[in-house]
């Protein structure tokens, strides 16, 4: 057997491909179950940021990295494993009147890169006409952004993911308490693309 796909090696035959089959079926299960089922390793001791994710529950971190991907070491879900959207967490993060109702509050790793990637998904669906034999209609509708930025120590954040008239995209704000208020200073950030795939040798 020559050559290597995810985690399962590749064969000739119709038997072999049916076995490869099964097998990659069970990769691609055990690589969606890791993914979804993480867990966001949180930094507890050395410089730390804190930083506001708003914008959709199905938001996930990736730390250390300008890019996204389930091999990034400690990435996952802040509030829990991804299943029907995670809930709030405070950390006691300066607020205003103007915050969102539903928030996750992280602690990262200032002066390191940090990614954040947000899904949203939404369905609509419009009934027949009665009389008419006219069929209903169902459509969906789905939005992924990834950001990525560099904390500075002791200092807050928001990244703020929005899709409005099918912009899909995320912004990061600093949160700097003044005399008269909290103010939001927008901060250089960049998209956050795939990690690129690491190369496999063939099997000898």
């Amino acid at each position: 057997m020559k050559g290597i796909i995810g985690c399962a090696r590749v064969a000739t035959g119709f038997a072999f491909a049916v076995v490869t089959a099964g097998l990659l079926t069970g990769c691609f299960v055990k690589t969606t179950l890791k993914s979804e089922l993480s867990s966001y390793a949180e930094p507890t001791t050395g410089d730390l940021a804190h930083i506001r994710l708003i914008g959709s529950r199905n938001v996930k971190v990736y730390p250390g990295s300008a890019c996204v991907s389930y091999e990034v070491p400690g990435s996952g879900y802040p509030a829990g494993p991804q299943m029907g959207g995670q809930r709030k967490r405070d950390l006691g993060m300066p607020k205003d009147a103007g915050v969102s109702k539903h928030y996750v509050e992280i602690a990262a790793n200032a002066g390191q890169p940090v990614s954040a990637a947000f899904s949203f998904h939404r369905e609509s669906s419009m009934p027949g006409i009665p009389g008419t034999g006219a069929p209903g209609t169902r459509s969906s509708a789905s939005c992924y952004a990834a950001g990525s930025f560099v904390p500075q120590p002791g200092r807050n954040y928001e990244m703020v993911s929005h899709w409005v008239a099918g912009d899909c995209a995320v912004q990061v704000y600093e949160l700097v308490e003044g005399t008269n208020g909290l103010h939001r200073l927008a901060v250089d950030s960049r998209p956050a693309g795939g990690c690129a795939a690491p190369v496999v040798s063939p099997a000898r």
